[in-house]
């Protein structure tokens, strides 16, 4: 694993004004994420992890603090930066799933390559190989030309992890993934994303689950907007975690 932080949050907080009304989402974080960590952040409702993992990824932007992302400082940002960035070296994953019911499943994963000036360039074979990898990686190649409403749950989330993965980002950003799951299905989406950590990306998951957030390597736990504690898991845990996904 690299030692160099590939994100820097000093006092990182975001309120959100409305008339007379100051409300803090997030008070003040403080955190460092090195390449190729699984970073588990966790709270109740309520606590800030989501807001954070929206700044962390460019889905929203602080209104104090400081965010350094590689060592840049981010607010000297431009839009086409940040778009560039969240298409490029960031894949999502949410608890809702955000797939597109009017297509099917092999053009829901296309769908960030279309978007990406890059990737649109290559040839039509190049991004069919892609898509292909993806749906692959996750165990979902058969299902590529099902709709998503002949999905289970666990299926589209599937699914979901695969159209992260087809631009081969740097970091996966995970809001809940097992939301919507039961165990069994949960199970499968967490022994993809830790497959995904020993691959070399960088795992950033949001949970309020302490079974979930496990099956990290380090849990930052959130209360009331702040950081309260950042400690690594337990490696026999750890352990433990990976040799039950695997039954």
């Amino acid at each position: 694993m690299s030692k160099n932080p590939i994100i820097e949050c000093k006092n990182l907080g975001r309120a959100f004004t409305t008339g007379d009304i100051v409300t803090h989402a997030l008070k003040s974080a403080t955190c460092t994420i090195t390449k190729g960590e699984f970073v588990s952040i966790m709270g109740p409702s309520g606590s800030g992890k989501s807001t954070l993992m929206h700044l962390m990824s460019f889905l929203d932007k602080p209104t104090s603090g400081t965010y350094y992302f590689k060592g840049l400082d981010t607010k000297d940002f431009s839009e086409k930066k940040l778009s560039k960035l969240r298409n490029q070296e960031i894949g999502f994953v949410f608890q809702s799933f955000n797939l597109l019911s009017s297509v099917n499943i092999y053009d829901n994963v296309e769908l960030p390559l279309l978007y990406d000036f890059y990737t649109k360039s290559e040839s039509k074979e190049k991004r069919k190989s892609r898509v292909l990898n993806a749906l692959k990686s996750v165990g979902m190649l058969h299902r590529k030309n099902h709709k998503t409403n002949q999905l289970s749950g666990g299926e589209k989330q599937r699914v979901a992890i695969a159209r992260a993965l087809v631009n081969n980002p740097e970091i996966i950003f995970a809001d809940e993934p097992t939301g919507n799951l039961d165990s069994k299905s949960g199970n499968k989406v967490m022994r993809i994303l830790q497959d995904l950590h020993s691959k070399g990306h960088t795992i950033i998951l949001v949970t309020h689950e302490q079974a979930t957030a496990e099956h990290g390597t380090r849990i930052l736990n959130l209360i009331d907007g702040e950081i309260v504690k950042d400690e690594p898991v337990n490696i026999r845990r750890i352990a433990n975690k990976t040799d039950s996904l695997k039954k």
